[in-house]
């Protein structure tokens, strides 16, 4: 394949001389780069024409897609290349290049498996491959590196071409004059484009083998038009008298309307065109227009039903005639972007800016901008020129460059450790794009609350900002205001706790008094009613019965008072505790011999002292028997058929005390609430509710903790530890 580069001026320069020339070239059209509103406008643009190239149906229309597409990216070499049927062997059905090539890239050696292995095995397996500096090849593709630098490669970028279901061939552009990098936009962008292509050389190999590929074809028709509707941009293709015949979907959210209701209308009656567009669009040449499209007018004319109602679009409308050499002008093809979005945008901005502006001159901000590389922050004096009774903004304007160690020591970070600096630091570094935080600085002694807004701003290669826009907004009033507020809400709080515990106390007063006086009568009427009747009664048995209900009645009436008395010494806080060291294993003894004698008929009290250790604690014995005994009644009152087991086992750092019955056990309702006070799980069964809230305030106060683990109908296990140091 035989170069194409024509001869001028530049062919007496060396290679190296084209490059620099190129490169000041480079950096001269840099520096007039639009903004990133117009870099989107381009490339729908870019994508517009490559559609209508490939629709033209004109001779080459790859070819001239390619060439339009590398000098977009500002590429030298553009290609499309598509795998043998062996898949080892890569040729090039479509090469461009700049002037700044000579040599076609086919005539430099035959890519295979064996010249370029690790860029074909890269590309079969569909990732992308992105090369700004040739020294970003890794280890493994140092055969593809040597291949490279003959050809004179500085960055290189190529994406997969995926069709017939599989990765058959890949999009590639070169650059040899300087290196680039590729944005994540233009990524985007080329992966549609490479999707464009894929779908054309698809079409077009199913088209050449018709057929014997006629099922294959109807899919591919049917992803085409999926393709077709899923495009980012507006498409519309009309007869020859200018009727609708097929729209894509974008098109259809673009004008607010239904396909339905869009098929059949004609473009050269269309009320919001004006007529001397419409009459270029009639010439038969390739057209290109913006278009303010009022859509009052469409609802007025009735041309078609929209739900966009009084609404103006900014729309960029291109396109061309289609003609057949047999029958002539056969249709039109619009390819319409919808720009509204750019021009809301720069309108915001410009609002923006007059806001920031009317803002500043309220004298409560300051706008900077600070240089990474210098590290300076730069008040600009005529961007701030306003008057404000602010210390700090009057020293920044007067020292209008600072550094950051400048601004470390207004704000005192090394002393004052609630203040915190590391999310400008975060934005200078590159870490995050943006930040806004709250800190104190001072000037004089004086302090002063400021808000800064830290937004990234000029980012290089690397990832990094070169630049920093701060916006500083004095926020001391609003402190203060919140400081007073903050003591408000705490005083309010205080005041509500109190409140709070004077209700609950009032409330507590009567469920103890009604709980006593219902509790203290049950035994007292017992003793009284069962001592009147021995009296009058002459039968010993009946006697000895009415007896053992007495003393009955007088234990639980001992204990009722055991338990007032206790409780009242918990809430006035005078519980004594006598520390000491107690043999457990006697408690338990005493304990087991005491409450076996109370038992029901038909339950067994059981407590292995044989296999119990013995063990040595300093704590109160008192009230480890009052918390035993406790657990011990409960246990009894609750269990009618069975067995209670008293027992406990010395762990690393306390002894676990366990006394377990097979009583009628706790609901999952009751459990998290049985050390309460005053909780009754059985109301049939005579009790104050204090005795387990007695319990678990001694355990706690002996450095213990106390539980349960319950299953209705079955039983409880009651256990609770004691530390043992």
């Amino acid at each position: 394949m035989m170069s194409t580069l024509t001869k001028n001026k530049y062919n007496q320069l060396s290679k190296e001389e084209l490059i620099q020339l190129l490169e000041a070239q480079d950096n001269r059209e840099k520096a007039n780069a639009g903004n990133s509103f117009t870099e989107a406008s381009n490339i729908k643009r870019i994508i517009s024409e490559v559609l209508v190239l490939l629709f033209n149906e004109e001779q080459q229309p790859i070819e001239k897609a390619m060439s339009l597409l590398m000098n977009f990216f500002d590429a030298d070499w553009g290609y499309v290349a598509i795998f043998e049927k062996d898949g080892r062997t890569a040729y090039f059905p479509c090469e461009v290049m700049s002037r700044w090539v000579e040599v076609p890239k086919e005539n430099h050696s035959e890519l295979t498996d064996e010249t370029i292995p690790w860029i074909m095995k890269t590309v079969k397996s569909g990732r992308d491959i992105v090369m700004c500096s040739m020294d970003d090849l890794p280890p493994e593709a140092e055969v593809d590196k040597k291949l490279l630098e003959f050809q004179g490669l500085k960055s290189m970028l190529m994406i997969p071409l995926s069709f017939h279901n599989r990765i058959q061939g890949f999009i590639g552009f070169d650059s040899v004059r300087v290196q680039r990098s590729w944005t994540s936009t233009e990524m985007e962008d080329l992966h549609i484009i490479a999707s464009i292509f894929s779908l054309i050389i698809e079409r077009k190999e199913t088209q050449a083998n018709l057929e014997e590929s006629r099922k294959h074809l109807a899919e591919l028709s049917t992803k085409f038009k999926q393709f077709f509707n899923n495009l980012p941009i507006g498409v519309e293709l009309y007869d020859s008298e200018g009727y609708l015949i097929d729209v894509n979907e974008a098109d259809v959210r673009i004008f607010g309307s239904t396909r339905k209701d869009l098929l059949g209308v004609n473009l050269f009656e269309n009320p919001a065109v004006p007529k001397k567009l419409l009459k270029n669009v009639r010439s038969g040449r390739a057209f290109s227009f913006p278009l303010v499209y009022d859509f009052s007018i469409i609802q007025n004319s009735s041309y078609y039903p929209s739900a966009f109602v009084d609404q103006i679009k900014y729309l960029q409308v291109k396109g061309i005639s289609l003609n057949d050499p047999e029958f002539g002008r056969v249709g039109y093809l619009l390819i319409i972007s919808d720009n509204t979005d750019v021009q809301i945008k720069a309108e915001q901005t410009r609002n923006n800016l007059a806001i920031l502006k009317a803002v500043l001159l309220s004298g409560r901000s300051i706008v900077g901008e600070y240089s990474v590389e210098e590290d300076e922050l730069y008040i600009d004096p005529v961007l701030n020129d306003h008057s404000s009774p602010n210390h700090l903004f009057n020293y920044l304007k007067t020292h209008n460059y600072l550094s950051i160690q400048e601004l470390w020591n207004l704000g005192r970070f090394s002393e004052i450790p609630t203040n915190n600096m590391e999310p400008l630091l975060q934005v200078v570094r590159g870490d995050i794009d943006s930040c806004s935080f709250v800190c104190k600085m001072f000037v004089q002694e004086v302090p002063t609350w400021i808000r800064i807004n830290a937004q990234a701003h000029k980012i290089n290669k690397d990832g990094h900002p070169s630049k920093v826009v701060c916006y500083i907004t004095d926020i001391t009033g609003e402190k203060q205001l919140e400081e007073k507020l903050q003591q408000a809400r705490d005083e309010s709080r205080r005041n509500e706790l109190e409140m709070q515990k004077a209700r609950e106390a009032d409330k507590l007063k009567s469920t103890f008094l009604a709980n006593m006086s219902h509790e203290i009568r049950t035994p007292l009427n017992a003793i009284v009613g069962f001592s009147g009747i021995i009296a009058e009664m002459d039968n010993v048995e009946e006697k000895e019965e009415y007896v053992k209900i007495i003393n009955k009645n007088c234990d639980l009436l001992l204990r009722l008072i055991t338990d007032i008395l206790d409780f009242s010494k918990i809430e006035s806080g005078v519980m004594d505790y006598s520390l000491a060291d107690v043999n457990i294993k006697e408690i338990c003894s005493e304990q087991y011999k005491v409450h076996s004698l109370k038992v029901q008929e038909g339950v067994t009290m059981v407590c292995d002292l044989d296999a119990l250790p013995d063990k040595i604690l300093y704590t109160d014995p008192k009230r480890v028997t009052q918390v035993i005994s406790n657990l011990l009644s409960n246990a009894i009152k609750f269990t009618e058929q069975g067995s209670i087991t008293l027992s406990y086992s010395v762990r690393e750092d306390h002894v676990l005390f366990e006394i377990s019955d097979t009583g009628i056990g706790i609901s999952p309702a009751h459990v998290e609430a049985i050390f309460e006070r005053f909780t009754k799980v059985n109301s049939f069964r005579q009790g104050t509710g204090l005795g387990l809230s007695i319990c678990k305030t001694i355990v706690k106060a002996l450095r213990g903790e106390i539980g349960v683990d319950s299953t209705p109908g079955k039983g409880s296990k009651f256990w609770f530890t004691l530390p043992c140091k």
